[in-house]
């Protein structure tokens, strides 16, 4: 039902039952004006039936939205190869001989001995003489050998690997010396060490 304010007009919707049968006293938000509504004064609402609605057919040629598909971060495409590759250098480090490659422990009974280094400023050359000794009771192939030049923090300037199809006999001591020339101008140590490709990549 409809009330209307006596002094603006201005019209409000309430119902039968705020009013009452016998009225009651009404305040009007806009002029705040107060009077006594009853029920008798009111205009009625009639309900309006929704009218129908009809679905219109999509014709040929019409466009719809077109559904996107997913979008898959690239990380999960990177993860599963870096589990896999990670995977796989475990099962090298373990197993090392089942893939051919030299390990540490083959060089358990090799030392190095009679370390010499040699610096010739006058024909810019550093010379590295050591000696390698099979103190076990075993005959034991040559390693790898490693020999990096070092600046005085400890970063690599130059790093070399020499290579040789030699077998120690038990006790026996092999000579080695081997030249950098020119040397990196910043040398101030030199690392020495004994191993398989796989000990280098790790150390």
């Amino acid at each position: 039902m409809y009330i209307s304010c006596p002094e603006c007009d201005t019209k409000f919707v309430v119902t039968y039952e705020q009013i009452g049968k016998h009225g009651r006293k009404v305040k009007c938000s806009k002029c705040f004006n107060i009077w006594h509504q009853t029920s008798d004064h009111y205009t009625k609402i009639e309900p309006v039936a929704p009218a129908p609605t009809a679905v219109t057919p999509l014709g040929n040629g019409v466009n719809l939205p077109a559904l996107l598909p997913i979008k898959i971060p690239v990380y999960l495409y990177i993860l599963p190869v870096f589990f896999l590759m990670l995977i796989s250098l475990m099962f090298v480090v373990i197993f090392p001989e089942k893939f051919n490659i030299d390990s540490l422990a083959e060089t358990s009974g090799l030392t190095i001995e009679d370390v010499s280094i040699k610096h010739l400023k006058e024909i810019d050359k550093i010379t590295v003489s050591y000696k390698v000794l099979n103190s076990s009771k075993d005959h034991m192939k040559m390693p790898l050998i490693r020999i990096r030049l070092c600046d005085n923090n400890g970063r690599i300037l130059k790093s070399y690997v020499d290579e040789r199809d030699v077998k120690l006999a038990p006790q026996q001591m092999i000579s080695i010396r081997t030249e950098f020339a020119p040397p990196p101008a910043k040398t101030h140590s030199v690392d020495i060490m004994l191993g398989g490709r796989m000990d280098f990549w790790l150390h």
